[in-house]
C-alpha cells in the first residue's frame, strides 16, 4: 500500500452495550484491539460514489456509497463487518470486507451511509 494513498482519517466504530441507571444503552465506541489501539483516527482512502464497474452496468445506485481503504491489521472480518466507519460526520456501515491478494497489506471496504443511526 503506498502511503500517498491514504490522505483522509475515518475512525472505525464498533457498538457495544453500556449499562446505565436506566438499564442497558447501546452506543457507539472506537473500536480498540488494546489500551494502546485505538481506531479513532486512522489514515485512510475515501473514494465516494459508485465504482467504474456498478456505472458501466447500469444497475441501480445506492446514495452514500464509499469505498475505504486502510492499512492492515490483525482482527477478523467478521468483526470488521460488525463495525461503522466515521468520515467527515458521517456514519457509514461496513457491507463488504476484503484484503489485498496477499491478505497481510490492506482492508479495503465497501460501505454504505447508514441512515438509522447518528454519529
Amino acid at each position: 500500500m503506498l502511503a500517498y494513498r491514504l490522505r483522509h482519517r475515518v475512525a472505525i466504530e464498533e457498538l457495544s452495550t453500556v449499562r446505565g441507571s436506566d438499564g442497558r444503552v447501546e452506543t457507539w465506541q472506537a473500536l480498540a484491539l488494546d489500551s494502546d489501539t485505538v481506531f479513532d483516527s486512522v489514515p485512510a482512502e475515501v473514494l465516494t460514489g459508485p465504482g467504474r464497474e456498478v456505472i458501466a452496468s447500469g444497475a441501480p445506485q445506492e446514495s452514500g456509497v464509499a469505498r475505504v481503504a486502510i492499512r492492515w491489521f490483525p482482527i477478523s472480518d467478521e468483526r470488521l463487518g460488525r463495525c461503522r466507519i466515521v468520515w467527515n460526520g458521517r456514519a457509514y456501515r461496513i457491507e463488504s470486507v476484503e484484503t489485498d491478494r496477499t491478505a497481510r497489506q490492506e482492508w479495503r471496504f465497501r460501505a454504505v451511509a447508514d441512515k438509522g443511526r447518528g454519529v
